[in-house]
């Protein structure tokens, strides 16, 4: 924790010297004592040379739709997800991130994000189509990305390519968690806490994947950048389907979930 607000202060500090550099002003140092047992002491000359108009920082929100949600309702065949769940539905397509982006070399970029999806599950075998649960993964993204500066310093074109590691979870809904053969029948039996013979639950793995991107920035004025852009994630997490009894969980049927999803994002940042 104590790192943490190291850094914070850091990058606090870091843009009041940018202000400081960009309006002509020397500082030859921007930490001491006993910050510096954290940060080597770094030159108005390092800030120069390798932050100034290179390092932003920001906030980006992203608006995402799964591209790949449905299977052929087919469970004998092995073609749904994973059992009777065939098909996933959008939902909390909406989420934020900081966003660091770092220019490496005059045309290249290179930047650090939170990447996140989910779906709610929806099985063949009921009229109404029910859901067990949410399927969701959220995790860091890395992305390098080619830029064609466009009128002088101030519009940019981007393209590029990537990776993200995400930490996956399954949210079961209540009522199928606890064992029941619908939410109604979970109702009827006056909603209980306690299973109806067994837990059943859904696990599933982290999922590494590749993204792509492309955007264009536009800097209105000194020290702001703004961001807009298409970004295309590929994820497959693996799944398991079983029953829990005690501490024993016992593994029913094995899948994975198509967590392929296009979000259009826009950003906002500090350039230092």
């Amino acid at each position: 924790m104590g790192g943490m607000k190291k850094i914070a202060k850091f990058l606090a500090v870091a843009a009041v010297a940018s202000a400081s550099v960009a309006a002509g002003e020397s500082s030859p140092y921007w930490f001491a004592g006993d910050d510096a047992s954290v940060f080597p002491l770094v030159s108005a000359e390092f800030h120069e040379v390798w932050l100034l108009d290179r390092l932003s920082i920001g906030l980006e929100a992203s608006y995402s739709t799964l591209t790949d949600a449905k299977r052929s309702p087919d469970k004998m065949s092995g073609s749904t997800f994973v059992g009777f769940i065939y098909k996933l539905d959008d939902t909390d397509r909406l989420s934020f991130s900081p966003r660091i982006s770092w220019w490496a070399a005059p045309n290249l970029r290179i930047g650090l994000f939170r990447d996140a999806v989910s779906g709610r599950t929806r099985n063949y075998n009921t009229a109404e189509h029910h859901s067990d649960g949410v399927v969701k993964t959220a995790g860091p993204a890395f992305v390098a990305e080619a830029v064609l500066p466009l009128l002088g310093d101030t519009l940019f074109l981007r393209a590029g390519g990537g990776f993200a590691w995400e930490k996956a979870d399954f949210d079961t809904a209540a009522w199928w968690h606890l064992g029941y053969a619908s939410e109604n029948a979970w109702r009827a039996y006056g909603s209980p806490s306690e299973p109806n013979g067994h837990y059943r639950e859904i696990h599933v793995d982290d999922a590494f994947g590749f993204l792509l991107c492309c955007g264009v920035s536009w800097r209105p004025i000194p020290r702001m950048e703004l961001d807009a852009g298409l970004r295309h994630v590929w994820l497959e997490p693996d799944c398991d389907y079983g029953y829990r009894r005690g501490n024993s969980f016992d593994v029913h049927s094995s899948g994975d979930f198509t967590l392929d999803h296009l979000s259009f994002t826009v950003s906002v940042s500090y350039v230092f």
